[in-house]
């Protein structure tokens, strides 16, 4: 394991989350179980296969402050800022060629930094398999949950055979799938076939750089031209170049059009808590189906999200509402439209506040 590193990425804006999560301090950097943030718990997570001097994260610039208060742990050298926001094809690339420079014969897993996995065991133990088959070839593996609804928030793996009679647990892949409409969900529900996909991937670096040069030549180019500005000290190239990558995701880029990928089916709970909604799955209810946080009274209250960070909230005679009050903001909204609060994280934005 000496050649095992970890990515986790952690870009985005988490605006779903708001005003918990803001542009300063997104998804990855809030508390929303307990007092660890989502990247504390991620790096809590991986611990448990790598060396804590192992681990890199690739981050905006504008967030490496917080993200090294929350990680003080880490060297300065295990932040790896991007120049600019170019999607997880151009940000996994960029990990992969610094890797490269450290240790050609590197093996890399890459994670996102705001899932919620409860437990670490079995999550260890789904990874170990998936470092198992990068190392055993020239293989792009990636794990498949298994689906215990029809949802239309994630993209999907349909699975092909297994690659071996003695390991079912890991398989071909047939092919990636969109994110389906609700007919489509229900139907990759009942079939059996089908695992969301968690953007958790695991690779030789030279295995994934060839992938790189073989779908995406522009990338990978770009990428050379990267590493020998690296070489030559001229920061400014770096950022320059990397800023002209297209916006691509590694999936789309690279995973959908490669014929040398296995899904390893993980035997861990999982869930991308992409919403507010999301917590009433993942957390524990009250007798009426609320999901609280924080200094909560609640009276004749019913199948309602109701957090409080600092702030004490309390319900009368409501249900289906997702109630949040922090030091940053007031939000209320009704329980079916949580995916619409972006649009409020905007227009704040916009306004400057």
């Amino acid at each position: 394991m000496e050649h095992l590193y970890c990515v986790i990425m952690a870009g985005g804006r988490g605006e779903r989350f708001w005003p918990l999560s803001t542009k300063n301090v997104p998804k990855p950097f809030v508390r929303l179980f307990g007092d660890r943030t989502m990247i504390q718990m991620t790096v809590d997570r991986i611990l448990g296969l790598v060396p804590l001097d192992h681990i890199f994260v690739v981050l905006g610039g504008e967030h490496e402050g917080v993200a090294r208060n929350q990680l003080a742990n880490l060297g300065k050298d295990q932040f790896i800022v991007e120049p600019a926001g170019r999607d997880t094809a151009a940000c996994i690339g960029l990990a992969a060629t610094l890797l490269h420079r450290r240790d050609p014969e590197g093996v890399m897993i890459v994670l996102p930094a705001d899932h919620y996995i409860p437990d670490t065991a079995a999550f260890i133990r789904t990874v170990s398999r998936t470092v198992e088959w990068a190392m055993r070839g020239d293989f792009l593996v990636t794990v498949g949950i298994n689906p215990t609804r029809p949802d239309v928030g994630y993209g999907y793996i349909k699975a092909g055979e297994s690659v071996t009679d003695a390991d079912r647990s890991t398989c071909k892949v047939d092919r990636f799938v969109e994110k389906p409409d609700l007919e489509k969900a229900l139907q990759y529900l009942s079939e059996g076939i089908y695992y969301w996909n968690a953007g958790l991937f695991v690779w030789r670096i030279r295995t994934l750089l060839d992938g790189l040069k073989r779908h995406m030549g522009e990338l990978y180019r770009g990428l050379e031209e990267i590493d020998r500005a690296m070489s030559e000290g001229n920061p400014e190239t770096v950022a320059r170049v990397f800023a002209g990558f297209n916006k691509v995701s590694i999936d789309y880029g690279l995973m959908e059009k490669a014929d040398n990928v296995l899904m390893v089916k993980a035997d861990f709970a999982w869930d991308d808590v992409g919403t507010w909604g999301s917590l009433r799955r993942v957390m524990e209810l009250d007798g009426t189906g609320n999901c609280r946080s924080g200094r909560t009274m609640c009276v004749d209250t019913k199948d309602c999200v109701v957090y409080g960070q600092d702030v004490p909230v309390g319900t009368v005679g409501v249900e289906n509402l997702i109630i949040v009050a922090s030091p940053g903001g007031v939000l209320v909204c009704d329980g079916g439209r949580d995916q619409e609060t972006r649009q409020i994280a905007k227009m704040f934005d916009e306004e400057g506040s």
